[in-house]
């Protein structure tokens, strides 16, 4: 046995389901219950009573897990003892990131952070933002840049600016650019004209989905999604390629050119086009000394 069988384990147990199990760990359901065959099998015993409706633990399984979550505990806080003196004699620090915050919040600023802290090896993580806060909480990650909101109450969260969600089109989109006349107000644009167009949007369980589909529901309608993608850049790409409208963090518009791009940006009539984006740490983590600085060296060079 190792880590992950516990974790695995553990992490059914507690969602009492192995698709929801799956989508916490990030793994299709079809692997994560092979997975749990082959550990069932190397062990000899049934760990969990599967129906069509329900997954319940078997005695074994019980048993397991009592005491699989005292010997995780221990297996983690080993590690993050240990990670910790590699760090205090290397000087070593990990800031998680999605691939496009990394890109449009992170990059800009490493050379203020290595100012801010001199001597210091950053290595970068990239990673949706559910994950990174489960790194954090297991001492494998010291900080990460992501949107509002967190998902763990040990996830102290510092606002290092807002985010405006925009709508956003291509110019070669002719039936979106003629309902403008009727769609644009002084207030932002009214998403109810353009419920009928196939839209892109983030990946389902991602934040910016969610927020696609508040915005779309407070218009009165659900969105036909077409194509959907784990990464903004993506998503930005199909919508400039005239696939779909779709929803953009206004960061993209303000880097925007426009001899290579043909996508239109509208601020929006509602009251959920804005959330914060900021540096997460996990309380009492090794480093979370260290927050302060980082938190100055980006706010310093502005977001």
């Amino acid at each position: 046995m190792d880590s992950r069988d516990l974790e695995y384990v553990l992490t059914i147990a507690h969602t009492g389901s192995f698709s929801q199990a799956a989508r916490q760990l990030f793994i299709s359901q079809p692997a994560l219950s092979q997975y749990i065959k082959r550990l069932e099998k190397n062990l000899d015993v049934t760990l969990f009573y599967r129906s069509r409706s329900r997954v319940e633990l078997s005695p074994a399984g019980m048993f397991y897990v009592k005491q699989g979550e005292t010997i995780l505990k221990a297996m983690q806080e080993l590690e993050q003892t240990m990670r910790h003196w590699q760090q205090k004699e290397t000087k070593q620090l990990s800031i998680g990131v999605s691939q496009f915050y990394g890109k449009w919040f992170l990059t800009p600023y490493l050379e203020n952070i290595r100012q801010q802290l001199p001597g210091w090896q950053i290595r970068i993580v990239d990673g949706e933002s559910r994950s990174l806060e489960l790194q954090m909480l297991q001492g494998k990650l010291d900080f990460a840049i992501f949107p509002a909101p967190t998902s763990h109450r040990e996830i102290t969260f510092l606002p290092l600016g807002d985010e405006e969600i925009l709508f956003a089109f291509s110019e070669e989109n002719q039936e979106a650019r003629d309902l403008l006349s009727r769609a644009l107000t002084k207030k932002g644009i009214d998403l109810a004209f353009y419920q009928h167009f196939p839209f892109v949007l983030p990946k389902e369980g991602l934040k910016m989905h969610k927020a696609a589909l508040k915005l779309c529901r407070q218009a009165g309608f659900q969105p036909q999604s077409v194509y959907s993608s784990e990464n903004l850049d993506t998503v930005y790409s199909l919508v400039n390629h005239n696939y779909g409208v779709g929803f953009l963090p206004d960061v993209i518009a303000k880097n925007y050119d426009p001899r290579t791009n043909h996508v239109r940006f509208f601020h929006l009539k509602s009251r959920y086009n804005h959330r914060a984006v900021g540096l997460a740490y996990r309380e009492g983590a090794p480093l979370q000394d260290l927050a302060s600085k980082l938190y100055q060296a980006i706010k310093n060079k502005g977001v």
